[in-house]
């Protein structure tokens, strides 16, 4: 968790200009998938953009952490704008699609995230292999260490999920919108549940890693299109596209 501080206007002015999402339909309770990118329009760290009161936070991988405050601070200090990491809790949840407050979903179920103070015991808690699952039906790809700079939003989805085109600028919007509305593309970014035997076939680019759950594979990729009726009706797939 990183508090981004300083002057609210001046906060919320900087973040408009630096990260893909719009920053005024963040509110309190109201989260908000988000990324950054360099000047090529390239990924380098997506998270969760949230605020408390006033006060705008980050939830992001503890390994992205120093990339996002390393990119974004030459920026900052022209605003007066600080990050202080903090001890604060997230408590994840995959509820009903019809639950407020989620930060994604689908027509069946949807995600939540919930910053506290401490830790929670929890009844019945989550086994990291139904989030990780919850989030790659979802197509909510997470960015890892090896994975920065490495894509841009078309290429996994970011620009379905973390993307305004509606906003003004930020850095390598222009070649992120050039991509979006001039670009030729020709692949697809999807969400794979297998049974455990398929085989992935050449036309199949894997994005993420597999995760065998309960008989199943389930992957995020990029299809060729010309390949997708060909994947789609094949019986031992269900295609999430």
């Amino acid at each position: 968790m990183i508090n981004i501080e300083g002057d609210e206007d001046k906060v919320e002015k900087f973040l408009q200009g630096q990260v893909t999402s719009d920053v005024d339909c963040v509110s309190s309770g109201i989260m908000q998938l988000s990324s950054i990118c360099n000047q090529k329009g390239l990924v380098m760290a997506g998270f969760i953009l949230a605020k408390e009161g006033l006060k705008f936070k980050v939830i992001i991988a503890s390994e992205l952490s120093n990339v996002f405050v390393e990119e974004l601070s030459p920026f900052a200090k022209f605003f007066g704008v600080t990050f202080k990491e903090t001890d604060e809790h997230v408590k994840v949840s995959i509820l009903k699609s019809n639950e407020s407050f989620l930060f994604i979903k689908n027509n069946y179920f949807g995600l939540s995230a919930q910053i506290t103070a401490t830790r929670e015991h929890i009844e019945q808690p989550l086994l990291i292999e139904d989030w990780k699952v919850a989030n790659a039906v979802l197509k909510n790809y997470y960015l890892s260490a090896e994975d920065i700079g490495k894509y841009r939003p078309l290429e996994i989805f970011y620009d379905q999920l973390r993307v305004s085109f509606d906003k003004g600028c930020y850095r390598g919007q222009e070649i992120v919108a050039r991509m979006k509305y001039l670009g030729v593309d020709r692949r697809r970014f999807s969400a794979v549940i297998s049974l455990e035997s398929y085989e992935i076939s050449s036309n199949i680019k894997l994005v993420s890693s597999e995760i065998f759950y309960k008989g199943y594979k389930i992957f995020n990729c990029s299809i060729k299109r010309d390949s997708l009726e060909m994947i789609k009706n094949d019986p031992l797939v269900e295609l999430v596209l």
